[in-house]
């Protein structure tokens, strides 16, 4: 009897191959990876949509630098959306600020994220069903870019 837990001796006969194809096509960790990989024209694709998303919703304004801003570095995060097979259906690209070179009360005061609590959820599904009502889930493409932001970031 093999000790060792692995995909092997730990997955469903039906999950292992799920498993190989996730470890095997994996989205690349950096924009240089991206742009070398074999999909890059699916990954140039996916970072041009982000930034005419980013255009369209005015995200940035371009400003002169001034001697006590600190500038926030940028980088690229590329994921793989797939569908139940496994196969893949949309290739996104993120770019993101590199929080990590802030500094707690001199670049920002706040560390949370709000969330929602899931007895809140359960909330508004149950209204709509004591009274006989419909009720449809919708997806926001570019959430996060429509927050508008009350600081100078």
């Amino acid at each position: 009897m093999n000790s060792e837990l692995n995909d092997i001796n730990i997955l469903p006969y039906k999950r292992r191959t799920n498993t190989l194809l996730t470890t095997v096509n994996e989205a690349p960790n950096t924009y240089s990876k991206a742009i070398k990989s074999k999909d890059n024209s699916l990954w140039q694709q996916a970072i041009n949509n982000e930034l005419t998303n980013m255009a369209a919703l005015k995200v940035w304004d371009v400003v002169e630098l001034q001697d006590d801003y600190k500038i926030v570095g940028i980088t690229w995060v590329f994921k793989i959306k797939k569908n139940r097979l496994n196969e893949s259906i949309k290739y996104k690209a993120q770019l993101c600020a590199q929080g990590f070179t802030q500094s707690l009360g001199i670049n920002f005061d706040k560390t949370h994220a709000p969330m929602g609590l899931l007895s809140s959820l359960r909330t508004l599904i149950a209204f709509p069903c004591t009274k006989n009502l419909q009720f449809h889930q919708i997806d926001v493409k570019c959430a996060f870019l429509n927050a508008p932001l009350k600081d100078t970031v």
